[in-house]
């Protein structure tokens, strides 16, 4: 009989694209299923096998506490009560507001739970949650027995895996080279997109575009209109292709030679391994800063540059991709170290080791 595996998810894309991603290496080897909330929902396609419930995530403000656990209470119910009719082997918690009542369910039915933990740095309720946990997967070997114990994992319970990426984006590496004097830059803002982006990155486009022969790919945020954004483009002769987010986009198009982006975990671990060397301005109000440490990471091995919204000036974009065209050298450089990320990344080598991990536990 095949085990029973839930995996956990919600909230956002940067905790639903993982689990989607972890679902499709399992669903062949095990019998799979994905619980998640109602903005989770939103990202996971019709034919999965899933149970969608709502919990109420109510604004950080001491007197609605109260109130808060009260839904984290009927939640850890309805938790209880999914476990009692489905005999779970294993719980696979990719985070999200959902997290906490799923993991205290599976706890007390025993179920074994194992965490996802795609950031640099261990997250809240993770952290909390691992004293539930069997084991902890992470992306980054510094956060198991880092220096610092706050925010870092016990090396007993810590997995180090490959990034969980979609199947599409280990058969459309990005091989090409850009064969006329076209600059092809891609501008994204992960799931929820970016408002600053948005806002602020097109004068200096239009900028560079004075200068050198550019092409623009960029999602915009939701509300803003692609036609008058586009219409700007067009008058300044830039070629360009605008978008709202869409799933797995890089999967289609990916043949970038550099992008401006946020620093969600997923979104660059799928930059890095379609090699496409970017600039990182991480989301400032992301929970304990995770998305510059994400960067930093990229960073301090030479993969990227990083400028901060909070110290960010017209111009800086600019002046860093002017730099790139008149010596490519650290680019060049920067594309060699990003692909000694992926070198051994594969569908079939991660799907083998992940397969391995859960059936000897």
């Amino acid at each position: 009989m095949k085990k029973k595996i839930l995996i956990s998810t919600g909230g956002s894309g940067g905790h639903v694209v993982p689990a989607l991603n972890l679902y499709n290496h399992l669903k062949n080897e095990f019998d799979v299923m994905l619980y998640t909330d109602l903005r989770g929902a939103k990202y996971v396609p019709e034919k999965i096998k899933k149970t969608i419930f709502e919990v109420k995530k109510i604004p950080e403000k001491k007197y609605l506490l109260p109130l808060k656990i009260i839904f984290l209470f009927f939640a850890f119910i309805k938790s209880l009560i999914h476990f009692k009719g489905n005999k779970i082997d294993i719980l696979i918690s990719t985070g999200g507001y959902m997290s906490l009542p799923i993991v205290l369910a599976a706890k007390i039915f025993n179920t074994k739970i194992i965490l996802f933990e795609p950031n640099s740095i261990i997250g809240r309720s993770n952290k909390f949650l691992l004293r539930f946990a069997y084991q902890i997967l992470c992306y980054d070997k510094d956060i198991i027995h880092g220096s610092n114990k706050k925010s870092s994992v016990p090396g007993y319970k810590g997995v180090v895996i490959d990034p969980i990426l979609n199947n599409c984006f280990y058969s459309n590496q990005n091989t090409s080279e850009t064969k006329d004097d076209t600059f092809k830059i891609l501008i994204m803002g992960g799931s929820q997109a970016s408002l600053f982006f948005s806002k602020h990155l097109k004068s200096e486009i239009i900028q560079l575009s004075k200068k050198y022969k550019i092409e623009i790919t960029q999602q915009l945020s939701s509300g803003f209109d692609i036609e008058s954004y586009k219409k700007e483009y067009n008058e300044n002769n830039i070629k360009n292709n605008l978008f709202f987010f869409e799933e797995n986009f890089l999967c289609k198009k990916n043949n970038f030679d550099i992008a401006i982006t946020r620093a969600g975990a997923s979104s660059l671990a799928e930059l890095a391994h379609l090699n496409i060397p970017f600039i990182s301005i991480p989301f400032p109000h992301a929970t304990d800063n995770h998305q510059f440490l994400n960067a930093k990471r990229y960073y301090d091995r030479n993969c990227c540059w990083i400028l901060e919204e909070k110290n960010f000036n017209p111009g800086d974009i600019y002046q860093i991709i002017n730099q790139i065209m008149v010596n490519k050298n650290e680019y060049f450089e920067k594309k060699k170290i990003l692909m000694k990320f992926n070198e051994n990344e594969t569908w079939e080598n991660f799907n083998r080791k992940i397969i391995k991990f859960l059936n000897e536990n």
